[in-house]
């Protein structure tokens, strides 16, 4: 007994929970003029576990009145100052927030980043610390009356409690009480293990009497708050009810109703046994017999017990509560690996800010599920067969907004968005347009001869294009926007396999150590996010911006550990950027992604297929956002869909959600002015002629003037400083 208690006693005092890093997505943030409907305001208002009571006067609680919503947000700590409790009036005209009215302050409004995950350790525990004067007083009540009755007056057991618990269980003929205090179960969870034996029933009556005899009521139970088992997530233990709140009702414990409160203190007796989500009938039973304990020792009122006993349980709509995204933590776990230490992050408390937009992600997983369903439905393929991955990223920064990486949603598995390595097809034909350009012999209007080529340094490696026709001469543009792969390989036979393979590792730090002519028309294996990487220069301008997910590291105490800045270098100039971004306009307009429904809003992209239909890939970007899909089977076994058949049409229903409409402008320098050329041939044209696109190109260019299409001969140059098509 001196030896436990001076053990016991050290332990106890100098005790330290493992408190697991929380991951927090981008708080979301309000301004006049935003587009933003009502109904998208109250989704992220749900996300959060914001409910609608009253007229929204308390925090996390909102009303929705007329085109308005008045929400009271509760007070957070961000990375830059602490944000105290307000209560904002927001209206709505259509689509659009047209006034924010707040007493506390004028402009934009922050709302609390959702909580998107944790790094909790090994052993799987994971808790959310409550100070007592977080501590709702209803719960420390209750927690006594039906736990631990005398908890106020023992030592650590109570001999009264025990018989009172053998006498209703023999008069049940089950078991139905504890005889152990709050202490006794205190001491189970936080020094021994689950045997049953009379040794270490013994150790735990010694224990709660040292305990009690060293240390204040008032901690002992924080102590418990913190530390009682509620749940099982997986490999993740829920340990202390302020993560048991957030794990069942997606809200701070503080505002928890009488009869959540209830079902919590009821989860205690047996997290397994009465789990709300497997057992809800049990597990409201012994809700209702809690509630109806608190009535009998004053805790709540007859009206609100009454009102309590009338409602079936409300949960969280799942375990998660929509609230962890495995594959996009995966990303953050890497990105911090450089920094910081495994186990640092899992017991030190750190808050991590990120870059996800939840919105983005659950968006991109429902179109990844809807859009595999489809596709198997109609090829008759077996349910299951198709996986996709969906890297989601800023068109200007690189912030990753959205990871998916397969089809199960909050899956643990393979990640594909960063581990799956397959052949990218045409989505490297823009690298061999980019290094043309660069070569300063080509424009985008320059003629190359889509004909038969034979390649003898390459076993007369033969390439031919994907309906084994050929087109004859043809502008650059239609050489990239229909994916010829004849004309490609001319064209980069021409600028060197050595340079293009250099400019592919300058974009996507992959060295290419043996490149081969087969190299133009994408013989290389990349995970989608080292193609959101190659096409982040594309999208930017002709800046690489690589990929960020975190943006500041704070310590427990709101410190700051680390800050990840944005990260830009230039890779190309401004007149090839603007020449790029109108040929992969043009691309979507005209050539393999014409089969798009936005193909004329502005967006940039290319399509792209590996041989025997083995991978169907896409890369669109508009002013706001990069989007990679990929979809294929784990196996690379072929499934027949091209890139515009299969990555194409995931791409268009998350576009369709997400109300695209981020128009591309390319900037022309002086160098530059906008022309009018025949896409089929690349002669001057006119506007009003057929197959006619404009595109910048070199003002020193003579072009040969096709013949008018209504009028006989005309040269006509835009002077347009803005793309028209």
């Amino acid at each position: 007994m001196v030896y436990l208690d001076g053990t016991i006693t050290r332990t106890f005092e100098g005790r330290r929970w493992t408190v697991p890093a929380q991951v927090f997505a981008q708080p979301l943030e309000v301004y006049e003029g935003m587009d933003l409907s009502q109904e998208a305001f109250l989704i992220e208002l749900d996300r959060l576990g914001y409910s609608p009571q009253g007229s929204g006067e308390y925090p996390g609680t909102y009303y929705i009145g007329p085109r308005s919503v008045v929400v009271t947000l509760r007070p957070f700590r961000f990375p830059d100052g602490h944000r105290a409790a307000q209560t904002v009036s927001v209206r709505f005209r259509g689509d659009r927030l047209s006034r924010l009215l707040s007493a506390d302050r004028t402009g934009p409004v922050r709302l609390e980043p959702a909580v998107i995950g944790s790094f909790f350790p090994s052993h799987g525990e994971d808790r959310l610390i409550v100070e007592p004067e977080n501590t709702p007083h209803l719960l420390t009540e209750t927690l006594i009356a039906v736990e631990d009755r005398n908890f106020q007056s023992h030592w650590g057991f109570d001999v009264g409690g025990i018989l009172r618990a053998l006498m209703v269980n023999v008069a049940e003929g089950k078991v139905r009480q504890g005889g152990s205090t709050l202490t006794q179960q205190l001491v189970k969870s936080y020094f021994l293990d689950n045997r049953r034996t009379f040794t270490r029933k013994f150790r735990e009556l010694v224990m709660a009497i040292i305990l009690e005899r060293h240390f204040e009521k008032e901690e002992l139970l924080n102590a418990y708050i913190n530390e009682i088992f509620l749940g099982q997530n997986g490999r993740r233990a829920i340990h202390g009810f302020g993560l048991g709140s957030q794990f069942y009702f997606r809200r701070p414990l503080e505002e928890l109703s009488a009869e959540e409160i209830a079902l919590l203190v009821a989860i205690v007796r047996g997290p397994t046994y009465y789990n709300p989500y497997r057992y809800p009938e049990r597990a409201q039973a012994r809700r209702d017999r809690v509630l109806n304990t608190m009535r009998a020792y004053d805790l709540i009122d007859d009206a609100t017990v009454r009102a309590a006993l009338a409602h079936p349980i409300q949960l969280a709509a799942s375990r998660a509560g929509g609230r962890y995204y495995p594959a996009f933590m995966d990303l953050v776990r890497r990105e911090l690996s450089r920094d910081f230490d495994a186990d640092d992050l899992a017991a030190n408390g750190y808050r991590i800010f990120t870059t996800l937009k939840p919105h983005l992600q659950d968006a991109a997983q429902t179109a990844t599920l809807r859009t595999l369903g489809n596709l198997e439905r109609e090829r008759n393929l077996p349910t299951k067969t198709l996986e996709a991955a969906v890297i989601m990223r800023d068109s200007q920064t690189g912030d990753i907004h959205a990871v998916v990486g397969g089809r199960t949603q909050g899956s643990q598995g393979f990640n594909r968005a960063l581990d799956a390595r397959r052949q990218v097809g045409s989505l490297l034909k823009p690298v061999v347009t980019l290094s043309a350009l660069e070569s300063g012999r080509y424009h985008l209007a320059s003629t190359v001869d889509d004909a038969p080529i034979v390649l003898p340094d390459f076993n007369n490696w033969t390439p031919l294009n994907f309906d084994g026709q050929f087109r004859g001469p043809v502008p650059l543009i239609r050489v990239l926007s229909d994916s010829l792969n004849v004309a490609t390989v001319r064209v980069g036979m021409d600028i060197g396999v050595a340079k293009v393979a250099n400019r592919i590792t300058n974009l996507t730090g992959k060295a290419i150590s043996h490149p081969f002519p087969s190299l133009f028309l994408g013989a290389l294996d990349l995970t989608p996010f080292e193609v959101s990487e190659l096409y982040a220069a594309f999208a930017s301008g002709g800046f690489r911006t690589p990929g960020r997910s975190v943006v500041v590291v704070l310590d427990d105490r709101a410190a700051t550990l680390s800050r990840y800045a944005i990260d830009v270098k230039q890779m190309f100039s401004p007149d090839n950027a603007a020449a790029m971004t109108r040929a992969l306009q043009v691309a979507m307009q005209h050539g393999t992604g014409r089969s798009s429904q936005f193909r004329s809003t502005g967006i940039a992209g290319k399509t792209g297929s590996s041989d025997n239909y083995r991978d169907s890939w896409v890369a669109v970007f508009d002013a706001n956002l990069l989007t990679i899909v990929w979809i294929g089977k784990d196996d690379n076994g072929a499934h027949g869909l091209s890139g515009s058949r299969g990555a194409l049409r995931l791409w268009d229903l998350l576009a369709h959600d997400l109300a695209i409409q981020n128009a591309l402008v390319p900037r022309l320098s002086d160098v530059l002015e906008w022309t009018w050329i025949d896409y089929q041939t690349g002669n001057e044209t006119t506007e009003q002629c057929p197959n006619a696109v404009s595109v910048p190109l070199p003002r020193s260019v003579d072009l040969p003037a096709k013949i008018d299409c209504a009028r006989g001969s005309s040269r006509r140059r835009s002077k347009i400083r803005e793309w028209r098509d």
